[in-house]
Order: structure tokens, then sequence, then C-alpha cells
């Protein structure tokens, strides 16, 4: 596995130590020496080595936490060491390699104007990301920011003297801040070859969720993580052991990132996960992310003929997909987007309270979680409180205007106009959700029925008829969507009649 320095520096303390008690003093010697740090770096950087072990097995079969005096590494194992400066692995008796993460380097982050402030802003921006990136199952943070830190991306990337680079990819960061927002750039470079393989531009207002630095954190490691994932699945592919399980992973949520939630896309999702359970069966990343994919695949009411099957058929794989959700959020508690995906099984189950906790979970350790945010907008509506879903989903899209689901999020705002009769206000936000999950069939039946009742019944009928065409010659009815409903409140169920009255205005069937 590929660690920076201090972290290397605690695990070979703990390693020459397998068995005993570790006192925090003793670590943090180790890694800081004579320097005054605060005890949180130690549980972060404690915390990232956690995560590389979590993706070969459970986390608490390496090291354990002994609250208020140390840790101790309870697995025997054998250590072998090139140079130093080289690559470590580490094998347990049984000889299973623990698993290598995707690294990135987080490089300091650069500021304009060059004052205090500014600095410290920019300090603040980093940290944050460094914590958002060390939560994900599969990634290690090289350079993980201490305080007063001065770790350049020379220091930290440079090749080792197996020639192999210390992190597979840099990540440099600029800032400008203003009043209440930011200008932002954002590049990521492959350090085997300099290679600057990304780059991004934005904007950012300050939302009011948590400080400006998160939100602009959180809004970069989506961006960064959705990139490397991608970038990590169109690897050549990876014939054994760890790494052929975690490129499955990756591979599987590069699919779900495409965002047009077709169904091709689930499959594909789906048999990632699957591949990735088989070889590796408590691969945590694996079971959320087909936990999602299963419900996913079960909800999409596309022309595809599984939109057509009854509740009961799909009751074994939800139940399934909410085993898997369990298992995932006790595996990585601390990461957000596996308390989203336990969310959204328990949304497709309708037990919304349950679901609106495990979003919330997800919002208590990333105050910015877009999907989280959007998907609490959509609970407000199912349960009939409209007045309390615009928020969340507005600072959803403000926060992460790109992101994979955007375009559902737009569709759901597009009815909270749509139930208070601004059909020309929800309009725009329907066509956003057609545009951008053109497969779905709520989102242009909730447009063409808008389109009705402000009376432009002609561009209605078109809209209608070129979909359906563009989907194969998809055969709606009214009977069709009245059986795909999700709640049983009768403010939501109004919204539906009043799309179904839209509908009828264009001669579309019954049954």
């Amino acid at each position: 596995m590929v660690l920076n320095s201090r972290a290397t520096d605690l695990l070979m303390l703990l390693l020459r130590r397998a068995g005993e008690l570790v006192s925090k003093d003793d670590l943090l010697q180790a890694a800081w020496g004579n320097r005054v740090v605060a005890e949180n770096n130690l549980t972060v950087h404690i915390a990232a080595l956690r995560r590389v072990l979590r993706t070969d097995g459970d986390p608490d079969r390496y090291i354990r936490t002994e609250h208020g005096r140390g840790y101790r590494f309870v697995m025997p194992v054998e250590i072998t060491q090139g140079e130093p400066g080289g690559l470590i692995d580490v094998v347990t008796p049984a000889g299973r390699p623990v698993v290598h993460g995707m690294s990135i380097l987080v490089s300091p982050v650069q500021c304009l104007p060059n004052d205090d402030k500014s600095r410290t802003f920019a300090a603040e921006i980093r940290r944050h990301l460094a914590v958002h990136l060390s939560r994900i199952p599969g990634f290690v943070v090289v350079g993980m920011p201490a305080e007063s830190d001065s770790l350049d991306d020379a220091a930290a990337g440079k090749a080792s003297a197996s020639g192999e680079p210390a992190a597979r990819y840099v990540l440099r960061t600029a800032v400008r801040p203003g009043h209440r927002d930011a200008q932002v750039v954002v590049m990521i470079d492959d350090s085997s070859s300099g290679a600057t393989i990304w780059a991004d531009r934005f904007e950012h207002r300050h939302v009011g969720l948590a400080v400006i630095e998160s939100e602009i954190a959180s809004r970069l490691c989506h961006g960064v993580v959705t990139e490397l994932v991608d970038r990590e699945a169109a690897r050549p592919p990876e014939l054994e052991g760890a790494a052929r399980v975690a490129q499955s992973v990756f591979r599987g949520w590069s699919a779900l990132n495409r965002g047009l939630l077709v169904h091709q896309d689930l499959d594909e999702a789906r048999q990632r996960f699957e591949q990735a359970l088989v070889d590796d069966p408590l691969n945590a990343s694996a079971m959320a992310g087909l936990a999602y994919a299963i419900v996913a695949g079960n909800i999409r009411a596309t022309t595809d003929l599984r939109a057509s099957r009854s509740n009961a058929a799909m009751v074994p794989e939800v139940r399934r997909a909410d085993e898997l959700s369990m298992q995932a959020v006790a595996r990585v508690p601390d990461w957000p987007r596996a308390w989203f995906c336990r969310g959204y099984v328990r949304l497709r189950q309708g037990l919304f309270e349950a679901a609106l906790t495990a979003f919330q979970r997800g919002l208590s350790l990333d105050p910015c979680d877009a999907e989280c945010l959007a998907y609490i907008g959509h609970i407000h509506f199912l349960t009939g409180q409209l007045e309390e879903m615009r928020t969340p989903l507005e600072h959803a899209l403000t926060l992460c205007p790109r992101d994979r689901g955007v375009g559902l999020w737009h569709h759901f705002l597009g009815q909270y106009h749509f139930w208070h009769g601004r059909d020309e206000l929800a309009i725009p936000y329907f066509v956003q959700g057609t545009d951008l999950c053109p497969s779905l069939v709520y989102p242009m039946t909730f447009l063409v029925a808008a389109l009705a009742h402000a009376g432009r019944l002609i561009e209605a009928r078109r809209t209608l008829d070129s979909w359906c065409e563009a989907m194969g010659g998809f055969d709606l009815t009214i009977d069709h969507l009245r059986a795909q409903v999700f709640s049983d409140d009768p403010t939501y169920l109004a919204c539906h009649d009043r799309m179904h009255r839209g509908l009828r205005l264009l001669a579309v069937p019954e049954a």
C-alpha cells in the first residue's frame, strides 16, 4: 500500500509492537517528533490506515482503539521492506497482502491575495478536503495536512527508490476568496508523467450550511472523486487479487456516474459490484453501490419490461438491498455515501422516517452532501410537507450543480411549483429533468402535464409523441403511472392527480 511518511511511521511502530498497547504519546513522537500538534492529527492518520486495511476485511482485525490510552495492532504480521522510501507490503499469516488504495496527494491550496486571512482560508479548504477524501473506501490521502504543514508536491509526490510515485495523482487547487463567494481552480496531475489530466474552474457562492471552506471542499471532493473513479475504471483490466476488486468497484460507481439512469448502466453497475463481492464479500463500497443499483433498477419506470413488474416480485431484491446497505454503514460508518445509499433503500421501502434519519446521518458527516439534501427535500414531498422541500433542493443544486442526480433534483423542484399551480415556473425544471434523465417517465409526464395546464397543448402533444417514439414506442397509460406512486400521503397523491388531469387533456388513455 502507498502511505505518506507519517502514516508509514505510525504503521511501522504499531507493527514492531504488534499485540502491544502503543500509547498516543509514543505514536505522536514516532510521527511528529518533538513538534507540538493537536491529537486529532493522530486520529486522522489512524483513520487513514484503517481505511486502507478496511478494503481487505474488517478494520478491527488490524488496529484496535484502546479508548483514552492508545492503539493496538491485533493481527500478527510479517513485514518486508525495501530501500528507504520504497513501498511497504504488510502480509498477514495467511499470506494476503493489504489492499492497495488509489493514492492522491492533496497539495497545499494556493491563494490570492497572499495574505494571512487568505492563507488560513486555503489551509482550511485543504484540511476539509483531505478529511472528505480520506473517508472514501479505496482512497489513500498522501500528505494529509497537519498543523503548520508545509508539504509541497515535490516532497510528497516524488518517486520512491523503486521508481514508483508515492502518489498516483496530485490534486492542485487555487482559490480567490471574495466576500461571500470564492473563485476556485482545480487540477489533477498524473504524478508518473506530470501531465494535467483534468481541470475545472467554478465560482462558489456561500450557501450557509457550513463554513464556506467546508462547502468548497465538499464540492471539490465530489468533482475529483467522480473524475478519478472514471479514470480508474478505464484502466486496463486487472487480472487478480485486490487490484481486480478495486477496479470492479470503480467500474460499478463509474457506471452510476453516467447519470442518465438507463437500465444498461444500472445493469452494468450491478454486474461490477456483484463481481467485487464474489472476490471480496466484505467490500463495503461494493455493498453500498449494489444496494443503490438494485433499488434504482426497481423504481425506474423506463420502457424496459422490468418497470411493470409487481411489487411482490421486487420484495426479495429490495430485502437484499436493505441487508447490503445495513452492512455497508456498519463497516464504513464515517462515509456519507454509505448513509445516502442506506437512506435510498429505506425510501424505496416506504420507511420515510428511517430514510430521513439515514440522510441526516450523512449530513452530520458532511453538511454539504448534496445528494442527502436533495432526497431530504424529496421526502418532504412524499410526506406532504411541501413548504419544507424547496430549501434543501435549492441548496443541493447550488452546492453540486453537476451531480449525476441533478436531473431528478430539477424534477423535484418542478413538482413543488406544479403542485402550487405555477406551471410556467415548473416547466423549466421539468425540461431540465427530461434533458438530464431522458429515460425516466415521470419527468416527461409532469412536463407535458404542466404544458397542457398552461394551455400549450400542441407543444405538449408533440413533446410526448417524440419521447414515446424515442423510447421505442412506449405505450403510456394513466393506470400505469397510478401504479407507480411511492406514497399514500394525500398531498402527494393530489399532485399526481393533477398530473393525470393534464394527461387527459392530451387524450392519454386510462388503461
